[in-house]
């Protein structure tokens, strides 16, 4: 009697908590839909956050054990569960290459997941006749069930998976600017690749307690990570860069070659926006490049056709010019010092140097147009 009263608490907490992971989780992604621009990378954060938060809330209705009664509220369980992990590759994919076509072998990935929807929807909406027989018989001996087999061969896919984002995040441990948060996101994995361990076990076992306690689990780990968002919202891109000025290292490596260095000068530029940075210097972008200072302004006057500071200004007004026409109750000056000018003078000066006119006189030609 007394065992069961802790069971039940303990099933009742445990709903508790992946519930409220599962609605913060809801919320996070409604904030990335209300941002005012949103681009495929935030697409893309939005799809996974409401997977996420589907799969949490389905964790929250077995420890309900709701799916008893209600099958339908499993949908579509298996496929989420096949399909995370390479979301999370996806994921690493569009901060390492912004706008890059996503790789066919990272698709193919998710061809599993595609024919167990088809399945999933056959059984929940069209073939109802004995959906619940089957889940109760599911749950009650899982090891005499086929579906099991299903089960666990998406939770080892998924934590191969996990093993091979900590493989790639381990390797910017020793780097003294990200070592903090990627030593969070290691712990945090592993708190996750525990949690869905305990489930399975829990599971398999038909054990309730010990599948109640890795929801518990999971729930907590959910909401960890919902405050490490929030404490390192940059993270994700960090690591991307870091992962590029790797890359772009080992390379320089075999000789400098002025294509690698203009493709990297470019994409710290385009992709990573440096020149918000306001008194950004030489000597600093020099040493993303690894070479020297003197070498770099060398390169940006023989091969690009102009001085540093000309350069870098280049791209503050044109992403100025880009801002003043779509955010037109952004005010000129606060423009200018997100795109790095430090004061209003010298954003005017420049600005009409590039452009012929201030920038208030181009934000209203460009109404008028």
């Amino acid at each position: 009697m007394q065992s069961g009263i802790h069971m039940n608490i303990l099933s009742n907490v445990a709903a508790l908590v992946i519930g409220i992971a599962s609605i913060l989780t809801f919320y996070t992604a409604l904030l990335h839909v209300t941002r005012k621009k949103v681009n495929n990378t935030y697409k893309f954060r939005i799809i996974r956050d409401v997977m996420v938060g589907i799969q949490s809330l389905q964790l929250c209705f077995v420890a309900m054990n709701l799916q008893f009664e209600y099958p339908f509220l499993l949908y579509p369980l298996l496929t989420l569960l096949f399909i995370s992990g390479s979301l999370n590759y996806i994921r690493y994919f569009m901060f390492f290459y912004p706008g890059g076509k996503i790789p066919l072998r990272l698709i193919l990935q998710m061809t599993p997941a595609a024919i167990i929807l088809v399945a999933e929807t056959w059984f929940y909406f069209i073939d109802t006749g004995a959906n619940k027989a089957v889940v109760i018989s599911i749950f009650t001996d899982p090891t005499g069930n086929p579906i099991t087999l299903v089960f666990v061969a998406g939770v080892i896919v998924l934590l191969v998976q996990y093993v091979l984002l900590l493989r790639l995040e381990s390797g910017f441990i020793n780097i003294a600017t990200m070592r903090e948060p990627v030593r969070v996101s290691i712990v945090l994995t592993l708190f996750y690749m525990a949690d869905i361990i305990l489930i399975t076990t829990g599971f398999i076992l038909a054990n309730s307690a010990v599948m109640d306690t890795g929801i518990l689990l999971i729930g907590l780990t959910g909401l960890t990570y919902l405050l490490f968002e929030n404490r390192y919202p940059h993270f994700y891109q960090l690591v991307a860069r870091e992962e590029k000025q790797q890359k772009y290292r080992k390379s320089l490596i075999q000789g400098l070659s002025t294509d690698k260095i203009i493709q990297r000068l470019r994409e710290l530029m385009e992709e990573d926006k440096i020149y918000r940075q306001f008194e950004l210097k030489l000597d600093e972008v020099a040493s993303m490049l690894f070479i020297t200072p003197h070498q770099l302004s060398e390169f940006i006057n023989d091969h690009i056709g102009m001085n540093f500071s000309s350069y870098v200004n280049n791209y503050r007004v044109e992403e100025a010019k880009a801002l003043l026409i779509s955010n037109p109750d952004q005010s000129a000056l606060s423009i200018g010092l997100e795109v790095g000018f430090g004061s209003k003078p010298s954003f005017n000066t420049i600005f009409k140097q590039k452009t012929g006119m201030t920038p208030l006189e181009y934000r209203k030609k460009g109404s008028i147009l």
